[in-house]
Protein backbone atom coordinates (compact mmCIF):
# COMPACT_ATOMS: atom_id res chain seq x y z
CA UNK A 1 0.00 0.00 0.00
CA UNK A 2 1.48 3.49 -1.29
CA UNK A 3 1.64 5.72 1.38
CA UNK A 4 1.34 9.56 1.21
CA UNK A 5 0.90 10.73 4.09
CA UNK A 6 2.06 8.44 6.98
CA UNK A 7 1.30 9.38 10.65
CA UNK A 8 2.36 6.83 13.84
CA UNK A 9 -1.60 6.48 14.20
CA UNK A 10 -3.07 7.26 10.36
CA UNK A 11 -2.32 6.50 6.82
CA UNK A 12 -3.48 7.75 3.61
CA UNK A 13 -3.76 7.26 0.86
CA UNK A 14 -3.90 8.21 -3.82
CA UNK A 15 -6.01 5.76 -4.27
CA UNK A 16 -8.30 6.40 -1.28
CA UNK A 17 -8.56 9.95 -1.74
CA UNK A 18 -11.74 11.22 -3.57
CA UNK A 19 -11.10 15.33 -3.42
CA UNK A 20 -14.85 16.14 -5.05
CA UNK A 21 -17.10 14.05 -2.94
CA UNK A 22 -14.42 14.52 0.21
CA UNK A 23 -14.25 10.95 0.86
CA UNK A 24 -10.95 9.82 2.94
CA UNK A 25 -10.31 6.11 4.13
CA UNK A 26 -8.46 6.12 7.30
CA UNK A 27 -6.82 3.20 9.14
CA UNK A 28 -6.58 3.91 13.01
CA UNK A 29 -4.57 2.08 15.43
CA UNK A 30 -3.96 3.58 19.00
CA UNK A 31 -4.03 7.39 17.87
CA UNK A 32 -2.20 9.71 18.83
CA UNK A 33 -4.25 13.17 19.01
CA UNK A 34 -1.00 15.02 19.46
CA UNK A 35 -0.17 14.89 16.24
CA UNK A 36 -3.50 14.73 14.60
CA UNK A 37 -3.90 18.86 14.34
CA UNK A 38 -0.82 18.56 12.41
CA UNK A 39 -2.11 16.15 10.33
CA UNK A 40 -5.26 17.97 9.23
CA UNK A 41 -3.08 20.80 8.24
CA UNK A 42 -1.38 18.50 5.88
CA UNK A 43 -4.47 17.31 4.62
CA UNK A 44 -5.89 20.19 3.79
CA UNK A 45 -3.18 21.43 2.35
CA UNK A 46 -2.84 18.42 -0.30
CA UNK A 47 -6.41 18.95 -1.07
CA UNK A 48 -6.25 22.20 -1.92
CA UNK A 49 -3.13 21.40 -3.72
CA UNK A 50 -4.45 18.89 -5.70
CA UNK A 51 -7.53 20.98 -6.76
CA UNK A 52 -5.61 23.80 -8.03
CA UNK A 53 -3.81 21.12 -10.40
CA UNK A 54 -6.51 22.54 -12.73
CA UNK A 55 -7.21 26.29 -13.73
CA UNK A 56 -11.15 25.65 -12.38
CA UNK A 57 -10.22 23.19 -9.68
CA UNK A 58 -11.48 25.33 -6.93
CA UNK A 59 -14.09 27.09 -8.45
CA UNK A 60 -15.73 23.72 -9.12
CA UNK A 61 -14.86 23.33 -5.45
CA UNK A 62 -16.99 26.12 -4.26
CA UNK A 63 -19.94 25.88 -6.84
CA UNK A 64 -20.41 22.30 -6.31
CA UNK A 65 -22.95 23.37 -3.20
CA UNK A 66 -24.23 25.50 -5.29
CA UNK A 67 -28.11 25.48 -6.50
CA UNK A 68 -28.99 27.32 -9.99
CA UNK A 69 -28.74 30.72 -8.84
CA UNK A 70 -28.45 30.40 -5.17
CA UNK A 71 -26.12 29.46 -3.18
CA UNK A 72 -26.62 26.30 -0.20
CA UNK A 73 -25.89 27.58 2.88
CA UNK A 74 -24.22 25.69 6.07
CA UNK A 75 -26.28 26.67 9.37
CA UNK A 76 -25.43 26.25 12.79
CA UNK A 77 -26.64 23.12 14.89
CA UNK A 78 -29.24 25.09 16.76
CA UNK A 79 -30.06 26.85 13.81
CA UNK A 80 -30.29 23.13 11.41
CA UNK A 81 -32.83 22.04 14.25
CA UNK A 82 -35.06 25.22 13.89
CA UNK A 83 -34.93 25.01 10.37
CA UNK A 84 -36.14 21.37 10.46
CA UNK A 85 -39.25 22.11 13.05
CA UNK A 86 -39.76 25.32 10.20
CA UNK A 87 -39.57 22.89 7.35
CA UNK A 88 -42.21 20.30 8.79
CA UNK A 89 -44.47 23.49 10.14
CA UNK A 90 -44.97 25.32 6.70
CA UNK A 91 -45.25 21.88 4.70
CA UNK A 92 -48.16 20.97 6.91
CA UNK A 93 -50.10 24.79 6.32
CA UNK A 94 -49.02 24.85 2.54
CA UNK A 95 -50.34 21.17 2.11
CA UNK A 96 -53.68 21.93 4.11
CA UNK A 97 -54.39 24.99 2.49
CA UNK A 98 -53.39 24.53 -0.88
CA UNK A 99 -56.77 22.64 -1.34
CA UNK A 100 -59.26 25.29 -0.76
CA UNK A 101 -57.18 27.89 -2.64
CA UNK A 102 -57.34 25.64 -5.47
CA UNK A 103 -61.41 24.68 -4.92
CA UNK A 104 -62.61 27.53 -4.04
CA UNK A 105 -60.89 30.14 -6.46
CA UNK A 106 -61.68 27.89 -9.55
CA UNK A 107 -65.23 28.07 -8.57
CA UNK A 108 -65.22 32.06 -8.02
CA UNK A 109 -63.11 32.06 -11.46
CA UNK A 110 -66.03 29.89 -13.37
CA UNK A 111 -68.73 31.53 -11.14
CA UNK A 112 -68.16 35.01 -12.84
CA UNK A 113 -67.49 34.06 -16.17
CA UNK A 114 -70.61 31.28 -16.76
CA UNK A 115 -72.92 34.54 -15.74
CA UNK A 116 -73.53 37.91 -16.44
CA UNK A 117 -70.83 39.27 -14.17
CA UNK A 118 -68.65 39.60 -16.34
CA UNK A 119 -70.52 42.90 -17.66
CA UNK A 120 -69.25 44.58 -14.37
CA UNK A 121 -65.44 45.58 -15.01
CA UNK A 122 -65.05 45.50 -11.58
CA UNK A 123 -65.52 41.07 -11.82
CA UNK A 124 -63.21 40.91 -14.70
CA UNK A 125 -60.55 42.48 -12.01
CA UNK A 126 -61.91 40.12 -9.40
CA UNK A 127 -61.42 37.29 -11.75
CA UNK A 128 -57.86 38.07 -12.60
CA UNK A 129 -57.43 38.15 -8.54
CA UNK A 130 -59.00 34.51 -7.97
CA UNK A 131 -57.01 33.21 -11.00
CA UNK A 132 -53.76 34.42 -9.27
CA UNK A 133 -54.82 33.17 -6.26
CA UNK A 134 -55.53 29.77 -7.38
CA UNK A 135 -52.11 29.21 -9.25
CA UNK A 136 -50.46 30.05 -5.89
CA UNK A 137 -52.41 26.72 -4.67
CA UNK A 138 -51.58 25.26 -7.76
CA UNK A 139 -48.36 25.85 -8.08
CA UNK A 140 -46.52 27.59 -5.74
CA UNK A 141 -47.67 26.26 -2.29
CA UNK A 142 -47.80 22.82 -4.33
CA UNK A 143 -44.17 23.24 -5.45
CA UNK A 144 -43.06 24.72 -1.71
CA UNK A 145 -44.14 21.28 -0.01
CA UNK A 146 -42.61 19.14 -2.52
CA UNK A 147 -39.11 21.46 -1.56
CA UNK A 148 -39.99 20.87 2.22
CA UNK A 149 -39.94 17.69 2.00
CA UNK A 150 -36.87 17.62 -0.26
CA UNK A 151 -34.89 19.01 2.46
CA UNK A 152 -36.48 17.34 5.58
CA UNK A 153 -35.62 13.73 3.33
CA UNK A 154 -32.32 15.41 2.06
CA UNK A 155 -33.08 15.22 -1.09
CA UNK A 156 -30.42 17.95 -2.61
CA UNK A 157 -31.26 17.79 -6.98
CA UNK A 158 -35.20 17.64 -5.80
CA UNK A 159 -34.72 20.30 -2.92
CA UNK A 160 -33.19 22.81 -5.87
CA UNK A 161 -35.53 22.68 -8.56
CA UNK A 162 -38.40 22.66 -6.54
CA UNK A 163 -37.02 25.68 -4.46
CA UNK A 164 -36.29 27.61 -8.33
CA UNK A 165 -39.91 26.74 -9.22
CA UNK A 166 -41.75 27.99 -6.21
CA UNK A 167 -39.26 31.40 -5.86
CA UNK A 168 -40.12 32.46 -9.83
CA UNK A 169 -43.63 31.35 -9.96
CA UNK A 170 -44.50 32.78 -6.25
CA UNK A 171 -42.68 36.24 -7.20
CA UNK A 172 -44.38 36.22 -10.09
CA UNK A 173 -47.52 35.55 -9.18
CA UNK A 174 -47.46 37.76 -6.32
CA UNK A 175 -46.69 40.99 -8.50
CA UNK A 176 -49.62 39.93 -10.25
CA UNK A 177 -51.77 40.04 -7.20
CA UNK A 178 -50.50 43.30 -5.52
CA UNK A 179 -50.96 45.02 -9.18
CA UNK A 180 -54.59 43.65 -9.60
CA UNK A 181 -55.53 44.91 -6.05
CA UNK A 182 -54.40 48.63 -7.01
CA UNK A 183 -56.42 47.81 -10.17
CA UNK A 184 -59.40 47.24 -8.53
CA UNK A 185 -59.12 50.15 -6.10
CA UNK A 186 -58.48 52.30 -9.27
CA UNK A 187 -61.55 50.85 -10.60
CA UNK A 188 -63.84 51.58 -7.61
CA UNK A 189 -62.52 55.18 -7.75
CA UNK A 190 -63.23 55.64 -11.30
CA UNK A 191 -66.69 54.21 -11.08
CA UNK A 192 -67.40 57.57 -8.62
CA UNK A 193 -65.16 59.67 -10.32
CA UNK A 194 -65.82 59.77 -14.19
CA UNK A 195 -69.65 60.03 -13.51
CA UNK A 196 -71.84 59.10 -16.53
CA UNK A 197 -67.98 58.88 -18.53
CA UNK A 198 -67.69 56.08 -16.81
CA UNK A 199 -69.28 52.92 -19.08
CA UNK A 200 -67.40 55.09 -21.89
CA UNK A 201 -63.98 54.42 -20.37
CA UNK A 202 -63.81 51.63 -18.24
CA UNK A 203 -64.51 49.33 -20.79
CA UNK A 204 -64.36 45.43 -20.63
CA UNK A 205 -61.67 45.74 -23.33
CA UNK A 206 -59.16 47.50 -21.50
CA UNK A 207 -59.97 46.04 -18.39
CA UNK A 208 -58.43 42.63 -20.23
CA UNK A 209 -55.59 44.26 -21.20
CA UNK A 210 -55.24 45.80 -18.35
CA UNK A 211 -55.23 42.46 -16.50
CA UNK A 212 -52.81 40.82 -19.52
CA UNK A 213 -50.33 43.77 -18.53
CA UNK A 214 -50.38 42.91 -14.92
CA UNK A 215 -48.80 39.91 -15.94
CA UNK A 216 -46.20 41.02 -18.41
CA UNK A 217 -45.06 42.77 -15.64
CA UNK A 218 -45.16 39.89 -12.86
CA UNK A 219 -42.93 38.26 -15.35
CA UNK A 220 -40.30 41.01 -16.16
CA UNK A 221 -39.96 41.84 -12.60
CA UNK A 222 -39.20 38.15 -11.88
CA UNK A 223 -36.66 37.96 -14.54
CA UNK A 224 -34.59 40.87 -12.65
CA UNK A 225 -34.13 38.05 -10.06
CA UNK A 226 -31.31 36.46 -13.13
CA UNK A 227 -29.82 39.47 -13.65
CA UNK A 228 -29.25 41.45 -10.74
CA UNK A 229 -30.86 39.97 -7.36
CA UNK A 230 -29.17 42.86 -5.71
CA UNK A 231 -31.74 45.13 -7.61
CA UNK A 232 -34.02 42.75 -7.41
CA UNK A 233 -35.03 42.67 -3.76
CA UNK A 234 -34.96 46.94 -3.96
CA UNK A 235 -37.55 46.75 -6.73
CA UNK A 236 -39.81 44.31 -5.13
CA UNK A 237 -40.00 46.28 -1.41
CA UNK A 238 -40.67 49.69 -3.56
CA UNK A 239 -42.76 48.66 -6.29
CA UNK A 240 -44.76 46.79 -2.71
CA UNK A 241 -44.65 50.32 -0.95
CA UNK A 242 -46.26 51.90 -4.60
CA UNK A 243 -48.93 49.81 -4.23
CA UNK A 244 -50.12 50.01 -1.22
CA UNK A 245 -50.14 53.93 -1.06
CA UNK A 246 -51.48 53.95 -4.53
CA UNK A 247 -54.35 51.52 -3.07
CA UNK A 248 -54.78 53.15 0.11
CA UNK A 249 -55.17 56.53 -1.65
CA UNK A 250 -57.48 55.71 -3.55
CA UNK A 251 -60.03 53.93 -0.99
CA UNK A 252 -59.52 57.33 1.23
CA UNK A 253 -60.68 59.03 -1.73
CA UNK A 254 -63.72 56.42 -2.42
CA UNK A 255 -64.94 56.82 1.13
CA UNK A 256 -65.06 60.67 0.69
CA UNK A 257 -67.31 60.61 -2.14
CA UNK A 258 -69.25 58.34 -0.88
CA UNK A 259 -70.03 60.49 2.08
CA UNK A 260 -71.21 63.25 -0.33
CA UNK A 261 -73.15 60.33 -2.14
CA UNK A 262 -74.89 59.32 1.27
CA UNK A 263 -76.12 63.50 1.85
CA UNK A 264 -77.22 63.41 -1.78
CA UNK A 265 -79.48 60.23 -1.30
CA UNK A 266 -80.92 61.78 1.99
CA UNK A 267 -81.70 65.03 -0.32
CA UNK A 268 -83.05 62.66 -2.86
CA UNK A 269 -85.59 60.32 -0.10
CA UNK A 270 -87.11 63.53 0.60
CA UNK A 271 -88.63 64.39 -2.48
CA UNK A 272 -88.76 60.95 -4.26
CA UNK A 273 -89.19 57.95 -1.52
CA UNK A 274 -87.67 55.38 -4.15
CA UNK A 275 -85.64 52.50 -2.32
CA UNK A 276 -83.37 51.54 -5.41
CA UNK A 277 -80.91 54.62 -5.47
CA UNK A 278 -80.17 53.84 -2.02
CA UNK A 279 -80.04 49.87 -2.60
CA UNK A 280 -77.86 50.80 -5.43
CA UNK A 281 -75.38 52.98 -3.11
CA UNK A 282 -75.58 50.40 -0.69
CA UNK A 283 -74.21 47.69 -3.11
CA UNK A 284 -71.83 49.67 -4.13
CA UNK A 285 -70.51 50.46 -0.35
CA UNK A 286 -70.55 46.63 0.52
CA UNK A 287 -69.40 45.49 -2.87
CA UNK A 288 -66.13 48.62 -2.39
CA UNK A 289 -65.62 47.15 1.57
CA UNK A 290 -65.48 43.70 0.60
CA UNK A 291 -62.27 44.50 -1.69
CA UNK A 292 -61.03 47.16 1.43
CA UNK A 293 -61.22 43.80 3.57
CA UNK A 294 -59.64 41.85 1.02
CA UNK A 295 -56.85 44.65 0.24
CA UNK A 296 -56.07 44.72 4.45
CA UNK A 297 -55.92 41.21 4.69
CA UNK A 298 -53.24 40.96 2.22
CA UNK A 299 -51.62 44.54 3.74
CA UNK A 300 -51.32 42.08 6.90
CA UNK A 301 -50.19 38.91 4.91
CA UNK A 302 -47.45 41.03 2.71
CA UNK A 303 -45.88 43.56 5.23
CA UNK A 304 -43.95 40.81 7.47
CA UNK A 305 -42.50 39.02 4.45
CA UNK A 306 -41.17 42.52 3.27
CA UNK A 307 -39.06 43.17 6.32
CA UNK A 308 -37.72 39.84 6.22
CA UNK A 309 -36.75 40.68 3.03
CA UNK A 310 -35.04 44.22 4.32
CA UNK A 311 -34.10 41.76 7.35
CA UNK A 312 -32.27 39.59 4.58
CA UNK A 313 -30.60 42.71 2.53
CA UNK A 314 -29.06 43.98 5.79
CA UNK A 315 -28.01 40.57 7.70
CA UNK A 316 -27.97 38.17 4.84
CA UNK A 317 -29.53 34.45 4.67
CA UNK A 318 -29.20 33.08 7.96
CA UNK A 319 -30.60 30.27 9.69
CA UNK A 320 -33.44 32.64 11.63
CA UNK A 321 -33.80 34.74 8.44
CA UNK A 322 -34.84 31.25 6.44
CA UNK A 323 -37.27 30.60 9.10
CA UNK A 324 -38.89 34.04 9.26
CA UNK A 325 -39.36 33.75 5.35
CA UNK A 326 -40.34 30.07 5.19
CA UNK A 327 -43.35 31.22 7.88
CA UNK A 328 -44.06 34.32 6.24
CA UNK A 329 -44.13 33.28 2.65
CA UNK A 330 -46.67 30.49 4.05
CA UNK A 331 -48.80 33.43 5.55
CA UNK A 332 -48.46 34.81 1.99
CA UNK A 333 -50.08 31.39 0.22
CA UNK A 334 -52.48 31.32 3.00
CA UNK A 335 -54.30 34.37 2.02
CA UNK A 336 -54.81 32.94 -1.31
CA UNK A 337 -56.88 30.50 0.36
CA UNK A 338 -59.03 32.89 1.88
CA UNK A 339 -60.03 35.26 -0.47
CA UNK A 340 -62.96 32.99 -1.89
CA UNK A 341 -64.43 32.74 1.54
CA UNK A 342 -64.51 36.56 1.94
CA UNK A 343 -66.46 37.31 -1.58
CA UNK A 344 -68.73 34.62 -0.66
CA UNK A 345 -69.39 36.35 2.39
CA UNK A 346 -69.66 39.61 1.57
CA UNK A 347 -70.91 39.73 -2.22
CA UNK A 348 -74.60 38.31 -2.70
CA UNK A 349 -73.90 37.98 -6.30
CA UNK A 350 -70.68 36.05 -6.03
CA UNK A 351 -72.44 33.57 -3.69
CA UNK A 352 -75.75 32.92 -5.62
CA UNK A 353 -73.33 32.44 -9.11
CA UNK A 354 -71.11 30.25 -7.26
CA UNK A 355 -73.20 27.99 -5.72
CA UNK A 356 -75.11 27.63 -9.33
CA UNK A 357 -71.47 26.52 -10.81
CA UNK A 358 -71.26 23.81 -7.75
CA UNK A 359 -75.08 22.75 -8.14
CA UNK A 360 -74.55 22.84 -12.02
CA UNK A 361 -71.48 20.02 -11.89
CA UNK A 362 -73.30 18.43 -9.25
CA UNK A 363 -76.19 17.29 -11.33
CA UNK A 364 -78.97 19.06 -9.28
CA UNK A 365 -81.40 21.38 -10.40
CA UNK A 366 -81.60 24.93 -10.08
CA UNK A 367 -85.17 26.19 -8.60
CA UNK A 368 -87.12 28.48 -10.48
CA UNK A 369 -86.06 31.51 -7.84
CA UNK A 370 -82.11 30.70 -8.29
CA UNK A 371 -82.46 30.52 -11.67
CA UNK A 372 -83.90 34.00 -12.30
CA UNK A 373 -81.28 34.74 -9.86
CA UNK A 374 -78.65 33.50 -11.61
CA UNK A 375 -80.01 35.27 -15.43
CA UNK A 376 -79.22 38.64 -16.24
CA UNK A 377 -83.09 40.48 -17.00
CA UNK A 378 -82.23 43.84 -18.44
CA UNK A 379 -85.69 44.50 -17.40
CA UNK A 380 -85.73 44.70 -14.11
CA UNK A 381 -82.52 47.14 -13.87
CA UNK A 382 -84.01 50.77 -12.62
CA UNK A 383 -85.35 53.36 -14.04
CA UNK A 384 -84.33 56.38 -13.99
CA UNK A 385 -86.12 59.11 -11.30
CA UNK A 386 -87.66 62.56 -12.48
CA UNK A 387 -85.72 64.58 -9.70
CA UNK A 388 -86.90 67.67 -8.33
CA UNK A 389 -85.59 71.06 -8.15
CA UNK A 390 -82.97 71.37 -5.07
CA UNK A 391 -81.46 68.43 -5.07
CA UNK A 392 -78.74 66.71 -7.42
CA UNK A 393 -79.54 63.72 -9.75
CA UNK A 394 -77.11 60.79 -8.41
CA UNK A 395 -74.35 59.56 -11.39
CA UNK A 396 -75.81 57.14 -13.42
CA UNK A 397 -72.27 55.28 -13.49
CA UNK A 398 -72.89 54.41 -9.65
CA UNK A 399 -75.91 51.93 -10.93
CA UNK A 400 -73.71 50.61 -13.53
CA UNK A 401 -70.30 50.42 -11.06
CA UNK A 402 -72.24 47.56 -8.93
CA UNK A 403 -73.69 45.56 -11.47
Amino acid sequence: MERATRHPAIYLTHEQWDPYNQTIWVQTEAINWDSLDKFYRQYLTEYERRLGRSSTGMDEYRNQNACLFAKVIDFSMEENQLVYISNVMTCIFNALFAVPAIVGNILVVLAIWKTHLTRSPSNVLLSTLAFADLQVGLIVQTTFVCHKMAEIFKAAKLSCYTRFAYIVFGYCITAVSLLTLTGIALERFLALHLHLRYKEVVTKRRILTAASSFWVIGIAVTSLFFIQRTAFGSIVIAGEVLSIVITSVAYIKIYKIVRRHAREIQCQRRIDPGAHVELNMKKYQRSTCTMVIVFMLSFVCYVPYSLVMVAKLKYGFTGSVKVATDIFSTVVCINSSLNPFIYCWRMKEIRQAVWGVIKRNTGVNLGATEQSMMTFNPITQPKALDYGSGCKPLPQATHESVK
